[in-house]
């Protein structure tokens, strides 16, 4: 990993000029399929009529259909990079504070959030002001999710906002893919507007803080980001980390474990301080989805191979361009259908470890609990190597993110006080 992927974010960083680039970036992406898809129809048309004789009379038609096919498509992408390249500039040109940060808002951020986890490492690659910089955000006293400064003293400032936190001990929560922080307080009727973090704050006394990342990256990667924010998180902390409980969901989960891997590896001195690590619906042995779509783009290619080869020729470019369609899925997905080896980055071995692991059934003993598992991570996935796994039955993969009964599991894992002779 280098080091570009943990550098701050840029002082002229605008996310309007960056949405701009992502919605002529969409545009092309979509519209190569499509056009696929449409020169296949046509191809497969045309050469039906070659086969009942009539090709000389088609070929002109073809010809004309061909260029205007082409041009028009082409016109498409152009005028759409124009746009995205016309609103960039204006931005650009904006002074600041006439443009509103589109992260700024939850909506916004929860929409940056999802095109972050389908293409961002694509984004970060392109260098697009709308790539999620990975950042830690606490709970203020308006209950809102404030991202933490860089200044010591600004930073005491922040967190003092709550007298009654620990400022020694910290949990830390980590989203999933193509979530944000603002994901915690999804289902907020469940728990009166409240999120895990300032229930857990409320109970234990524990200073709360929120990752936000661009889950489209490697998860390697995040984990190793993760890994030095922590460690330069500890250095400017107003006082000495007793205690730092990690709970992530989905990805996030993964994200922990590599960060704590890293650390580990080497001698990042936060890892320390960890206790309890927490797992909600985090594949740990993979998603089936994620290895479907997988397969899917390698199956499409193969078919184009073997199509223009035969008589099906004409069907090929579609095939292909729905293959490279697929192919353009963030490197976090593709990471995501292996989940994390045992072997290569084991669980931390002086933390104890605590799973959720729901399921669409009403029993998480029924033949059909694992296989459905909560519609994107199987039971046995979600708890991996895991010894103490919870279920949550009839729910599914976001209903973790803010439920009582998990709610109550959280409660029973941190509340513990550490062992004095640890």
């Amino acid at each position: 990993m280098n080091d570009s992927a943990h550098r701050p974010s840029r002082p002229d960083r605008n996310e309007v000029r960056g949405a701009a680039g992502v919605a002529s970036e969409a545009v092309d992406i979509v519209s190569r399929p499509v056009q696929g898809t449409h020169e296949a129809i046509a191809g497969t048309v045309f050469g039906a009529l070659r086969r009942v004789g009539l090709g000389p009379a088609s070929k002109p038609v073809q010809v004309v259909h061909d260029g205007i096919t082409t041009g028009v498509y082409a016109a498409v992408r152009g005028i759409s990079g124009l746009a995205g390249r016309g609103v960039g500039a204006a931005a650009a040109l904006a002074r600041p504070g006439e443009w509103r940060p589109i992260t700024g808002t939850p909506t916004g951020a929860v929409l940056t959030g999802a095109v972050n986890g389908l293409v961002g490492d694509h984004m970060v690659a392109l260098d697009n002001d709308l790539a999620v910089p990975m950042a830690l955000y606490t709970s203020t006293l308006e209950d809102e999710h404030g991202e933490l400064p860089a200044d010591p003293e600004a930073l005491r400032a922040v967190v003092a906002d709550h007298p009654e936190r620990d400022l020694t001990r910290l949990v830390l929560f980590v989203h999933g893919l193509g979530e944000t922080e603002h994901a915690w307080r999804l289902y907020g009727e469940a728990s009166a507007g409240e999120g895990y973090a300032e229930r857990v704050a409320s109970a234990t006394g524990a200073t709360p803080l929120l990752l936000r990342y661009n889950s489209g990256q490697r998860i390697a990667d995040n984990g190793t980001a993760l890994s030095l924010l922590l460690t330069d998180l500890f250095a400017r902390w107003p006082e000495t980390v007793r205690r730092l409980d990690l709970v992530g969901h989905s990805m996030g989960g993964l994200v922990l474990r590599h960060a704590c891997h890293h650390a580990v590896q080497t001698g990042q001195p936060w890892v320390g301080a960890v206790r309890r690590m927490v797992y909600l619906g985090s594949p740990h042995r993979g998603a089936p989805l994620a290895h479907r779509v997988d397969q899917l783009a390698t199956q499409l290619s193969r078919w184009s191979r073997s199509l223009a080869t035969r008589s099906g020729a004409e069907l090929a470019p579609g095939m292909r361009t729905w293959g490279e369609f697929l192919d353009r899925r963030s490197a976090g997905i593709r990471d995501l259908v292996a989940g994390v080896s045992d072997t290569e980055v084991p669980l931390l071995a002086h933390a104890s470890h605590h799973a959720v692991a729901a399921c669409v059934t009403s029993s998480a003993h029924s033949p059909l609990a694992n296989a459905l598992g909560d519609l994107l991570v199987p039971v046995d996935s979600a708890g991996g190597s895991v010894t103490d796994v919870e279920p949550l039955t009839s729910s599914h993969h976001f209903h973790l993110l803010n439920d009582p009964d998990v709610h109550d599991h959280l409660m029973r894992w941190l509340s513990v006080e550490d062992d004095p002779s640890r």
